[in-house]
């Protein structure tokens, strides 16, 4: 019933405002605290920071959810409020869209400055193709951290579990960047946030797949092991090597990695295909993984 009310909100609402989002708030704790925890030390300051968060606030959900338990509507309404914070299928669409109807119009300037609101790298100078590879990359990569991985969490953990994992995944878009600044400050929240994908990230490949072959679109390949090993990343290369051979399109970083060199450059069209995927593996990720796992977990175990 949470994690139907979840979606159910998601899908009416998108993400919620600023003000009423529990991983806004998160962020400004990280914001606060950051320049205390950084005169601890660069690696020990960097482990503290997160284990306190992290416990400070699955403290305060935990005695929140403990305080309403007495009425099973409220628990599940607040429940369901928080499960909803820690994943996004419509978010997605809203940040993707206005990319592809630039695209679409040829106005590169607007899609370069919508595609710089949901990528670290810079837009400067990026042509069709390029903006087209990013907006495909972080469809795939958002199916990790932006749906999958909280709901295997939840699934398992319970509310407590997503949360854990947002606050994680927080974290690591905040401190854990490779600047001299944050390298060894932010590598636990890197190391927690990769460890914390591993199995995810793997999931959302076969699903990607799974929703590629429902929505009839016949991959291209299905060698996604090579893929796999291109980034620098222990997880991101799953999704976007699963993305890339299912739409059969060359993705690049420049600089940091090409996927499939040999297929065909990206465009609009190809971002519309991937949202759709990124739909459809989001909905398998709940209706066919988390709820019978939960129905199993419950009633059978």
């Amino acid at each position: 019933m949470v994690i139907m009310i979840a979606v159910a909100i998601d899908a009416a609402a998108g993400e919620y405002p600023s003000m009423a989002h529990p991983v806004v708030w998160i962020g400004y704790i990280i914001s606060a605290l950051d320049s205390y925890f950084r005169r601890l030390g660069n690696a020990a300051g960097g482990i503290i920071f997160v284990l306190s968060v992290e416990a400070l606030f699955l403290a305060l959900v935990y005695a929140v959810l403990d305080l309403i338990s007495f009425s099973l509507i409220l628990e599940l309404a607040v429940s369901a409020y928080f499960l909803k914070a820690t994943f996004s299928i419509r978010g997605m669409r809203q940040h993707i869209m206005p990319i592809i109807h630039a695209l679409e119009g040829n106005d590169m300037e607007s899609a370069r400055k919508s595609l710089s609101m949901v990528v670290r790298r810079s837009t400067e100078g990026m042509d069709s193709h390029m903006i087209s590879s990013a907006a495909i990359e972080t469809v795939a990569e958002g199916l990790v951290d932006g749906v999958v991985s909280p709901v295997f969490y939840y699934t398992f953990f319970g509310v407590l579990g997503a949360m854990l994992y947002r606050i994680a995944n927080t974290f690591d878009s905040n401190i854990a960047y490779k600047d001299s600044r944050n390298f060894i400050f932010g590598r636990f929240a890197a190391m927690l946030d990769t460890v914390l994908n591993y199995v995810p990230a793997r999931l959302s490949a076969f699903m990607i797949y799974i929703a590629s072959s429902i929505s009839g679109i016949p991959p291209a390949s299905y060698d996604i092991m090579a893929n796999a090993r291109i980034p620098d990343s222990a997880n991101a290369g799953w999704p976007m090597g699963a993305m890339s051979n299912c739409l059969a399109v060359r993705l690049e970083k420049p600089g940091e990695y090409v996927i499939n060199d040999g297929f065909a450059r990206p465009g609009a069209s190809d971002v519309r295909k991937a949202l759709r995927l990124f739909t459809i593996s989001s909905l398998i990720s709940i209706f066919i993984l988390s709820i019978p796992v939960m129905i199993f977990i419950y009633t059978v175990l």
